[in-house]
């Protein structure tokens, strides 16, 4: 988990886990530099390993920091503003022991007026398309498990087995579109995104960016889009579909 000045959803978002974790893990927080008693309450904690860093290294460096220090065989990558959910952690396991090719599982994601904010990315690589963005949830609703372009970062789970060939996140991103690169690092190296609805999270979406100006924010996400897009130009171009039946077409990177 990587904290910045939430700390609310941040002790909510513990008590969860503890409470619907229903698969063995371990926990490990990298907080950037929280001004907001973050800091003090992480010293409380007795089951966390916490990593404080004396600056805002961004999500991506965080993240990295986290897993390089873990054990465990699959990594999830979770925001504090999200909450666990009865359920939510096996089956997320469960779908990458169905195939090995399997680099990346996300969760459906909701927030609390139970709209979505998490149900996949479909489309081309050149033009993606989130999946039912702030439509109200219903069960029936993206309830098929799904090959995806990508699936939403604030909880985002990958393979250790897979870091000496897809590495871990790209750090020149500081603050968006970190997962996206991965996703697209995965299948680009032949590799699946999988959205499984049978996990599903609560998410606060931007809880742990409010202290960022509207322009700030749109900065970043510009600076980071320019990073993305000089990287994946050619790539951008593949004529690879995912669609609702979680197809995936005409990728000339696919493995045998």
């Amino acid at each position: 988990m990587i904290s910045y000045n939430c700390v609310d959803y941040l002790k909510r978002c513990i008590n969860s886990i503890e409470r619907y974790a229903d698969y063995p893990y371990a926990l490990w927080i990298v907080d950037n530099a929280s001004t907001d008693g973050t800091q003090e309450y992480l010293s409380t904690l007795s089951r966390a390993t916490v990593i404080t860093n004396p600056v805002n290294r961004g999500y991506a460096q965080a993240c990295n920091q986290g897993a390089r220090l873990g054990t465990g065989r699959y990594i999830l990558f979770l925001n504090a503003d999200t909450e666990a959910t009865p359920g939510w952690l096996s089956p997320l396991v469960k779908c990458f022991e169905t195939d090995s090719h399997i680099a990346v599982v996300g969760p459906k994601l909701v927030n609390y007026n139970n709209k979505i904010v998490g149900a996949g990315v479909v489309g081309a690589n050149g033009s993606p398309l989130i999946r039912g963005w702030m439509e109200p949830d219903d069960p029936d609703r993206f309830a098929v498990q799904t090959d995806c372009l990508s699936v939403c970062g604030a909880a985002y789970m990958i393979r250790r087995d897979l870091i000496p060939e897809l590495g871990l996140f790209d750090e020149h991103y500081f603050f968006y579109f970190e997962e996206t690169d991965y996703s697209y690092n995965a299948r680009y190296n032949g590799y699946r995104v999988v959205y499984c609805p049978a996990s599903r999270m609560y998410h606060a979406v931007a809880a742990s960016s409010q202290d960022k100006t509207p322009e700030q924010l749109r900065g970043l996400f510009m600076e980071s889009e320019r990073y993305f897009q000089q990287k994946w130009g050619e790539f951008l171009k593949e004529v690879r579909t995912y669609g609702d039946e979680g197809t995936a077409v005409s990728s000339r990177h696919d493995r045998s």
